[in-house]
């Protein structure tokens, strides 16, 4: 039993283990009829899709953060090893400050 939304099939339709049903290969075969129905009468017709240099430029720098790793393992070792030698500082002055400026950040 298919969905329909405005009078158009749900063309998604699937079982449990992701297997397209008899209904929804039934759609996809008209699909593929009307498809190409349309093509013969308009072989010149292409899709496109053309991408702003800011689309661009964000699927650029989506690229490059995937390259950077989540953790500085360099800087978690000489954390580690400060404390373990004893020379890892902790400034409570600088915590302070930071924890209330985050305070101010938050909603109320």
């Amino acid at each position: 039993m298919g969905i329909e939304i405005n009078n158009t099939p749900n063309l998604g339709i699937s079982d449990t283990q992701g297997n397209k049903t008899s209904e929804t290969k039934k759609v996809d075969k008209d699909a593929q009829g009307t498809a190409a129905a349309q093509s013969q009468n308009n072989p010149a017709a292409t899709d496109s899709v053309h991408l702003t240099a800011s689309a661009r430029q964000l699927s650029e720098l989506e690229n490059r953060l995937e390259k950077i790793p989540e953790v500085d393992s360099n800087r978690v070792e000489a954390i580690k090893k400060a404390i373990a030698n004893g020379e890892y500082k902790i400034d409570a002055e600088r915590i302070a400050t930071k924890l209330t400026n985050l305070e101010s950040l938050l909603p109320r």
